[in-house]
């Protein structure tokens, strides 16, 4: 039987007060050892104030697993398919629990307790990311670590995204849900190109959903 547990990638900060003035993740304050499709916990309402228990219907689990087949020919389609995983699992898990019409980004005064933050989304797609990866689904990729930027002295606004790393070359990619509306492609670029952009510039620039190369360009 295959095992989801979701444990502590990285440890940062205990203190999640908000997406704008935290220090980091610390992943293992969420951690579900018995979480899977069948079964987990999703966070929302601005620094995982608020957790609803749901699952994938098989039916819904299997359309998620189709978006892998065939495998990926290369780490670049592979990406491409991570991104389409994310954002059907958005949705799936939007009309479950109300969160449906979480808006890009995240408003600095929460109007519901259903919209989510980067602290959110950064826990869910990793959560969503580990899924994958325990279905053997990922051949080029691992969950990486959550990243984070950002400080108010830099005039970079504080932003944490899930990541995926390529097993090959180490590479890191940030698999970043915030950005855009729920069930949307998820912004996916190299860690390096993500620490560049301020989270509001981020969906105006360059996405590798949208090209299909294997040298990206910030």
């Amino acid at each position: 039987m295959k095992r989801y547990l979701f444990i502590s990638l990285v440890i940062f900060s205990a203190s999640l007060p908000a997406c704008g003035n935290v220090a980091g993740i610390n992943l293992g304050s969420y951690a579900e050892p018995d979480a899977s499709p069948a079964q987990f916990s999703v966070c929302h309402g601005y620094g995982c104030s608020h957790q609803t228990i749901t699952n994938f219907t098989p039916n819904q689990w299997r359309a998620v697993g189709e978006i892998f087949k065939p495998a990926a020919k290369s780490p670049q389609d592979e990406l491409i398919k991570i991104g389409e995983a994310i954002a059907l699992i958005e949705k799936y898990v939007g009309q479950a629990i109300g969160t449906h019409d979480d808006l890009p980004k995240a408003p600095l005064k929460r109007q519901s307790t259903k919209e989510l933050d980067c602290i959110d989304e950064t826990i869910n797609t990793t959560k969503y990311l580990t899924f994958l990866e325990v279905e053997g689904w990922l051949k080029f990729y691992r969950v990486g670590n959550p990243v984070y930027k950002g400080y108010f002295i830099n005039g970079v606004y504080p932003h944490n995204s899930a990541t995926v790393q390529e097993i090959e070359t180490g590479k890191i990619y940030a698999i970043d849900s915030y950005i855009h509306a729920n069930g949307e492609l998820p912004n996916i670029r190299p860690l390096e190109s993500w620490l560049k952009y301020r989270a509001e510039e981020l969906e105006d620039a360059h996405n590798l959903n949208t090209v299909v190369s294997d040298n990206l360009t910030p």
